[in-house]
């Protein structure tokens, strides 16, 4: 069981493990709950209009993250933690950084304002991408959807 192990380096915290997706910028490994640094995807019970019928955006988030990491050994480097004292990273399956690869899919939004000064993150890469998936219409971005910051002000039990 290898995959399942959580080790933590001494110069930043570094959190690997099989991954279990929560929902579309939340997973866990083992015990602890990881929040993606940088953006934001719609809640799993989130709805919007797409093509002039409803679109699951929380869902369908979900969904692609979970084919992405889910069961699969992810790795984490801490960038904070959150108010609920979850982990928040930039997380790696193999190579890939799956906040990026959920912005270019246009899965997520960019959430920027709770990042820490120092941080790992290519920001800049980040907003090419996002700039790339509104022109190109993707996910969120060919939609009429609430921002997820908004949605869950207005439904205080997410």
């Amino acid at each position: 069981m290898a995959a399942l192990l959580f080790t933590a380096s001494s110069a930043a915290a570094d959190y690997s493990g099989r991954a279990r997706v929560i929902d579309g910028d939340t997973f866990s490994i083992r015990q602890q709950r990881i929040r993606i640094a940088a953006i934001d995807a719609c809640e799993r019970d989130q709805t919007g209009s797409k093509n002039g019928v409803i679109w699951n955006c929380g869902i369908e988030a979900r969904r692609f993250l979970a084919r992405m990491i889910d069961g699969k050994h992810v790795r984490c480097v801490e960038v904070d933690r959150d108010q609920y004292k979850r982990l928040v990273g930039q997380c790696f399956i193999d190579n890939s950084d799956i906040g990026l690869e959920m912005v270019k899919a246009g899965q997520a939004s960019l959430l920027l304002r709770y990042l820490p000064r120092s941080h790992p993150i290519d920001l800049d890469q980040y907003r090419r991408a996002e700039a790339r998936a509104r022109q190109l219409g993707q996910g969120l971005w060919g939609a009429q959807v609430e921002s997820p910051s908004s949605y869950r002000r207005g439904h205080s039990g997410n």
